[in-house]
């Protein structure tokens, strides 16, 4: 490992030497980009800014990263940190020389940006609450690491045609995505042993799709034959020259799902006589069950006896340092706590006591939000994202005020997943409710507007695609969704019922252009 950590070392140096290549005008942003992305880095639309993704694997924040993740930001000049929807950390606003000194003393702390960007297999997903989840057929998290691992020792030798990603859910609820990830696990039981059901060649962004589903259980033991003949699929079959059409989901339209099906065999069979991996073998945790008492709506109680989880959601996904600190104060005192993130942007603090997770729920209720709406998810767009077209963390920070001046019952409206741009960084295509960013003609003007989707769902078997209702501009949308929660007050509906029965989207087409 420590050979290879040079390697990584080597080429943060590189990093550095493009970066200011790029700065002195000596090469092109795009010609820095496909080879920073590869490290996890991206120069942001300001010109002299950087950013950088830490890996945290699957989600899974040690109190160890957690501070030196801290500590790096707030040295280097931040006052907070952004949550991702790949259950990673970035830290933007950076110069480059910032930038290789954090991944450097990363890798050596065993934090890494390797493939955290660029066309390479990104951040393996997992379900936050996976180990704890009291529905849970088993715990997936040795998996997601397992194929995370895999994925990070050979990262210096992919040459994929664009991105992979991997996702393992913990139940049929799959609150990692498996269903719409190029490659996606659920958990489950099969013929009374643990087994994952698989999908494959799902994935959003520009002709979104849903995962094919497999037609055989796949052997918990057996995972990385599994994931290592999609790496070769992929390799053989992807597109090297359309940027568009060269994800996974774009082959089955190509080719047919079932020759797809057949071809990701025929891979399968090749891997199995080619390479031998060691299989974990999947532990079934049996404590009895109990009673428990949650009387807090983000206090989840765990399959272990009178513990509990926590779910803290920044604003926006923007964690200020001065609250991550609070945070690590609390829960370094409690020997079994940790840290997961979640793909919507948020902290779960699990392995608390009744007493601890209240005090610590009591001890961030100014800061987190606590309602879905204001819980809602933006990926960072401009004028940081280098692709992105609208504001969406502006948006998002509208919507929050425009729902507490209201003075509202808040309590119907949903979680809203805000992307700047098509792109998809917040999953807009399966949300209930979404928004993507756009521009359209005011005048002689262009503004900003966004894209409305409704009805999008992820569940294992029950996802589905949200269908366009149409475009808004955006300073309008924090008053439309105030009108949908007073709607939904007024008819004593859901969301998930208003969006049903047409009552949603008919609030929604009075603000389309």
């Amino acid at each position: 490992m420590e050979a290879y950590k040079q390697i990584l070392k080597e080429e943060v140096e590189v990093l550095r030497k493009k970066g200011k290549a790029f700065l002195a005008g000596d090469i092109s942003r795009n010609e820095l980009k496909g080879f920073s992305g590869g490290l996890g880095s991206y120069s942001q639309r300001e010109t002299g800014k950087f950013m950088i993704r830490l890996r945290t694997p699957s989600g899974i924040l040690t109190k160890e990263h957690f501070r030196r993740i801290l500590d790096d930001a707030g040295a280097n000049g931040q006052d907070k940190i952004h949550l991702t929807t790949r259950q990673a950390i970035q830290i933007h606003d950076l110069t480059i020389d910032q930038v290789c000194d954090i991944m450097k003393d990363g890798i050596d702390h065993d934090l890494f940006t390797r493939g955290g960007g660029g066309n390479f297999p990104r951040n393996v997903s997992l379900s936050p609450m996976a180990g704890v989840d009291r529905e849970e057929a088993f715990d997936v998290t040795p998996y997601a690491r397992q194929a995370g691992d895999y994925f990070l020792r050979n990262a210096t030798g992919y040459k994929l045609p664009r991105k992979l990603k991997v996702a393992f859910s913990a139940t049929p609820e799959d609150t990692a995505c498996a269903t719409v990830n190029d490659m996606g696990f659920i958990g489950g039981i099969h013929e009374g042993r643990p087994m994952f059901r698989l999908w494959l060649a799902g994935g959003m962004g520009g002709q979104p799709a849903l995962g094919l589903p497999y037609d055989a259980w796949v052997e918990p033991t057996e995972i990385l034959y599994y994931i290592e003949a999609m790496i070769r699929l992929f390799m053989a079959e992807g597109d090297y020259e359309n940027k568009g059409r060269a994800r996974t989901r774009f082959i089955p339209r190509r080719m047919g799902v079932d020759a797809f099906m057949e071809c990701y065999k025929k891979h399968l069979r090749e891997v199995r006589e080619s390479c031998s991996f060691e299989g974990i073998e999947p532990e079934i945790f049996k404590e009895a069950s109990w009673d428990s008492e949650a009387d807090h709506p983000w206090m989840i109680p765990q399959k272990q006896k009178d513990l509990y989880t926590v779910v803290l959601h920044p604003l926006c996904g923007q964690l200020f340092i001065e609250d991550g600190e609070k945070i690590l104060k609390m829960i370094s005192e409690i020997p079994a706590a940790e840290i997961r993130l979640s793909m919507d942007e948020e902290l779960y603090v699990r392995n608390l006591s009744k007493a601890q997770a209240e005090a610590l729920l009591e001890a961030m209720k100014e800061r987190m939000m606590m309602t879905k709406v204001r819980m809602s998810v933006s990926c960072i767009g401009t004028p940081t994202c280098q692709v992105g077209v609208n504001q969406s963390q502006a948006l998002c920070r509208a919507i929050e005020r425009a729902v507490a001046a209201a003075d509202m019952d808040e309590t119907r409206l949903p979680r809203i997943y805000i992307s700047g741009c098509p792109n998809s960084c917040a999953r807009h295509p399966v949300a209930a409710l979404g928004f993507s960013g756009c521009r359209i003609k005011a005048g002689d003007e262009s503004i900003e507007a966004f894209e409305c989707h409704i009805g999008g769902k992820v569940g294992m078997d029950t996802s589905v695609m949200a269908k366009k209702a149409g475009v808004i501009p955006a300073e309008k949308i924090p008053g439309m969704i105030v009108e949908l929660g007073e709607k939904l007050s007024e008819e004593k509906k859901s969301y998930t019922e208003a969006a049903a029965d047409g009552t949603a989207e008919a609030v929604i087409k009075k603000y389309c252009q």
